[in-house]
């Protein structure tokens, strides 16, 4: 069987790599910190709410140890606003994949796991911070390397695409912060007086940004809310440079949360910070970015992205992290199915095209709508599914899955044929 080394042990290399351990393959995984430092010196990755077919994926190759008592993300409720304190904010509320419980578990602590159990699966773990120079030798080592680094700079190995990469800056300003109910309240209780079900909260205000709530699992504090906040560069939200600390963040948080959404003011006294995870937030920026399908290494050598270093996406919609174990999986699908054969330039273009057509490009074009000012498709099927909630349902199952829901978003008549499905005109038709 081929040899194959991935480099990078986030989620889509060590879903990579189980996938074909497990196929009988011979693999070396490259990880630049020990199960540990993954554990208690690292910080999350995000806030990423995977949907349930996404984490079906680690059920399938038995990487799921959590799911059952997971805090459970069932569906969205969304407000939005054309500004801060808006009277005329409009309420949205549906179910996520018709009602299956997707959810945000500490990346850390899977990661800890899936590190700790590889060797004994048969795949061999070496703990290295590869650079460049090593990625070259490592690509002559073996018949196929992956590159699995999410957005760190060993990335700059494939190009950009420049085709398919629609932005070359960033979009928002991030910042991110894990807390709980300093009251000692279940925090799904911050919501669950407007929605039946365990939910994730979305805030959108035109003129500055959004902020997220997302059902989160901490490897520690257990249940609680990731916040991600997404600043329009220099509005009133965009606050957070220079943040030094969980708690600083969460300052500015609960401070935009009370100038923003009136209707948020019952729970903000209620947020604070997981005090006991120094590393449990994050503030920073990056591009949106679309890879090509191979880098070449100055020994000619190959080296293919997958995951995050594949397709960086603006985190708005949610689709990094579930695009990371979608394109992990069809990847290692389509290494089996290649059998013995080459690892070549033409296999690794047309296994890229494929998995952008399958998994990427409908992710892309949901991220950019929402990055945009709504057009007049996409106002149509909002108002339909802030009306009726089966339209809602029918919108949110698009996140998982957006091609079932992108030409509605970007075609009026298609629009149209949406709200007509439940019994809706449009505002003056």
């Amino acid at each position: 069987m081929s040899k194959i080394a991935i480099i990078g042990s986030g989620q889509a290399g060590c879903i990579l790599a189980y996938a074909l351990v497990k196929a009988g393959y011979q693999v070396t995984l490259y990880s630049d910190r020990t199960p540990e430092q993954w554990l208690s010196h690292s910080a999350p990755t995000g806030t990423a709410c995977l949907y349930a077919e996404v984490i079906d994926i680690e059920r399938e190759l038995g990487m799921d140890f959590w799911s059952d008592t997971m805090f459970p993300a069932q569906g969205v409720l969304l407000e939005s606003a054309r500004y801060a304190q808006d009277p005329e904010a409009t309420v949205m509320k549906g179910r996520l994949e018709y009602g299956r419980s997707g959810g945000a578990i500490d990346q850390r602590m899977r990661i800890h796991r899936w590190l700790e159990d590889f060797e004994g699966l048969g795949g061999t773990l070496v703990i290295e911070g590869v650079t460049p120079e090593r990625a070259d030798k490592i690509a002559l080592e073996n018949d196929l390397t992956v590159l699995a680094a999410g957005k760190a700079d060993l990335g700059r190995l494939i190009p950009r695409d420049e085709h398919r990469s629609f932005y070359d800056r960033p979009q928002r300003n991030l910042a991110m912060t894990i807390v709980r109910s300093k009251s000692g309240k279940h925090v799904k209780d911050w919501f669950s007086d407007r929605i039946p079900y365990s939910s994730t909260k979305f805030d959108f205000f035109a003129d500055s940004g959004e902020y997220f709530a997302v059902p989160y699992t901490h490897k520690t504090a257990g249940h609680t809310y990731g916040f991600l906040f997404e600043a329009r560069e220099g509005s009133r939200m965009d606050r957070f440079a220079g943040c030094k600390s969980g708690e600083e963040v969460t300052a500015h948080a609960r401070d935009i949360i009370r100038e923003f959404a009136p209707w948020e003011h019952h729970m903000v006294d209620d947020i604070e910070y997981v005090s006991e995870d120094p590393h449990a937030w994050l503030v920073g920026r990056f591009a949106p970015m679309v890879r090509r399908p191979f880098g070449r290494l100055p020994s000619g050598g190959l080296i293919m992205p997958v995951g995050d270093t594949a397709i960086t996406f603006d985190p708005i919609c949610g689709q990094g992290g579930n695009f990371a174990s979608r394109s992990a999986k069809y990847l290692a699908h389509e290494i089996v199915r290649h059998q013995d054969k080459p690892f070549d330039e033409l296999w690794m273009t047309e296994v890229n095209l494929g998995m952008w057509e399958k998994y990427g490009r409908g992710g892309c074009d949901l991220t950019r709508i929402f990055l945009e000012t709504p057009s007049p498709a996409t106002e149509i099927v909002l108002h339909a599914a802030r009306t009726d909630e089966r339209a809602a349902d029918a919108y949110y199952y698009g996140f998982p899955h957006p091609e079932s829901i992108v030409p509605a978003l970007t075609d009026v008549n298609v629009a149209r044929s949406f709200a007509g499905q439940f019994g809706i005109t449009q505002p003056g038709a």
